[in-house]
């Protein structure tokens, strides 16, 4: 009974792994580029909770890079090549919305 409790929790959390780290991934990158952007220009006041999330953002988007520099092998059953390229093209969609959002 153990091993197919074990088992379900293993494929249960593969499954969540599988498709939340990259979306966490790119709104981690957003985050971590507006939420300051927003500060400077004066678009919305610093609070607790928009620290919280730029430090949360932060620990994930290192956490990202640190994986890609230590070339583990990717989350999702994509080459490794592919998934360094979607990490960076995260980044640069983030830069990008984040010029738009204070254009806005």
């Amino acid at each position: 009974m153990a091993g197919l409790f074990g088992d379900l929790f293993g494929t249960v959390l593969d499954a969540v792994l599988l498709v939340g780290l990259p979306l966490l991934y790119l709104v981690s990158s957003y985050l971590a580029l507006s939420l300051p952007a927003r500060w400077i220009f004066g678009r919305e006041p610093v609070t607790l909770m928009g620290v919280g999330l730029l430090l949360g953002s932060l620990v994930v988007g290192f956490i990202g890079l640190a994986r890609t520099l230590q070339q583990m092998p990717p989350v999702a059953p994509v080459s490794p090549r592919f998934a360094r390229a979607m990490f960076a093209l995260s980044w640069v969609l983030a830069l990008l919305l984040t010029v738009a959002d204070l254009a806005g």
